[in-house]
């Protein structure tokens, strides 16, 4: 089984500056550095320095001399790397005093991947090898097709998101991973949890991971969902951060690694790679990540109603073995002080908001499969099925059954 990312190579020009430009303003930057870079070039090296053994197809121009010296040197086999005349794309980064950037992308030679091109490469992969694509490349729906027609296993990481994305067949992938802005793009809806419903509805296969910035991110799909806090650190340059989440998680999924092992090592990369420059540049090496799991810190969240989300959210993804002490640990508390704290802030137990949350998952599942409801209520963490059925209906003032009829517009046994 092998890996293959087929993506974008960039030429950075990272200016450092005191606030991203606005229109008609003009500033000077601090300084100025060039990086490689490129979506698919720095979740290449993201992978190569998880310890995954990487093939990177894709095309540079006679500029990209540093570039093929760069991902050589990462370990990244360059066998399918193609020359051409073009110029090498290269992206204008502004980087602001708190990390924070915008981006100005020309694709160049990113642009001149062909179909011929891809059905040299995809020749020398079998089924069951894994496809990671980005959006900076030309041809990606052939991609999609051809690499699904051989039975191999699609990740898509559809950024930068653009509306031809829509057109897609997302039942042809394995793995979707996105951002908030990119979900909004698919969805038009901006809230989380409206979003994993929007997913789920149209396709029941599909695993998501959606990140929040430095809320965290979510994975889910049609039978869980776990939830990955952000760790805390002093963000210098972002540009890199997704780029390094994606590459780091693709490599975990590939060797093996459980999703929640997968979401906080590519959540602890990340998290390094803003506290440094530039972008390939910032991605740490995976005995630098490992490391610092012993050190980084969970982010606390400032402010009562962000409080409110992360408990929200820890109940969302920890309806089967949710406890006290684990959220107080999410929290940033100690155990006793959250009780009090829900209490006092939530006007609801620890007991009695777990509760909700199943019913809340059952009510999900529900509406979106055809699973029996003795099959749903265990999935929703509890093994008393008549408690759960008595709580259900006190909740939602029907039975489970009588929810899915409404719901859906028909009766499946129980």
């Amino acid at each position: 089984m092998r890996i293959l990312n087929f993506g974008s190579c960039n030429i950075d020009c990272v200016y450092y500056v005191d606030h991203i430009v606005k229109p008609s303003e003009t500033t000077a930057a601090k300084q100025m550095n060039t990086y490689a870079g490129g979506k698919g070039l720095n979740q290449s090296i993201a992978m190569a320095r998880a310890g995954a053994e990487i093939f990177h197809a894709g095309c540079i121009g006679p500029d990209g001399a540093m570039l093929r010296e760069l991902m050589l040197s990462c370990g990244i086999n360059l066998d399918y790397l193609k020359t051409i005349k073009e110029n090498t794309g290269h992206a204008v980064i502004q980087v602001d005093r708190s990390g924070e950037n915008s981006i100005v992308l020309y694709n160049g030679a990113n642009s001149a991947v062909t179909r011929d091109y891809i059905d040299f490469v995809l020749e020398e992969f079998k089924s069951g090898d894994f496809l990671l694509l980005q959006n900076e490349i030309s041809e990606l729906s052939y991609l999609i097709d051809s690499a699904e027609d051989k039975g191999m296993q699609i990740l898509l990481n559809p950024s930068p998101f653009q509306d031809e994305l829509k057109d897609l067949d997302f039942n042809k992938i394995s793995y979707l991973i996105l951002n908030e802005i990119e979900a909004a793009g698919f969805s038009g809806l901006y809230e989380p949890e409206e979003f994993i419903l929007w997913i789920k509805e149209r396709y029941p296969e599909l695993r998501v991971i959606l990140t929040l910035g430095d809320k965290g991110s979510i994975y889910f799909d049609r039978n869980i969902k776990t939830f990955q806090p952000a760790f805390k650190v002093d963000a210098v340059d972002a540009t890199a951060a997704g780029d390094t989440f994606t590459g780091y998680f693709a490599a975990c999924i590939f060797n093996g690694k459980s999703i929640e092992t997968a979401l906080k090592y590519a959540s602890a990369a990340a998290a390094l790679a803003v506290s440094r420059k530039g972008a390939a540049p910032s991605i740490p090496a995976y005995i630098e990540v490992k490391n610092s799991l012993n050190i980084l810190q969970p982010k606390i969240f400032d402010g009562f109603q962000q409080m409110k989300n992360a408990v929200r959210l820890y109940f969302e993804s920890h309806t089967d073995d949710a406890s006290l002490s684990g959220l107080a640990v999410r929290l940033g508390y100690s155990a006793s002080y959250t009780g009090r704290w829900l209490r006092e802030n939530m006007h609801s137990t620890f007991s009695k908001l777990l509760l909700e949350a199943r019913c809340r998952k059952t009510a999900e599942y529900l509406e979106t499969t055809d699973m029996p409801v003795s099959d749903i209520i265990e999935l929703a963490g509890y093994r008393n099925e008549s408690f759960l059925r008595k709580a259900f209906l006190k909740e939602y003032g029907c039975t489970p059954m009588e929810y899915r009829k409404a719901k859906r517009g028909k009766i499946h046994d129980e």
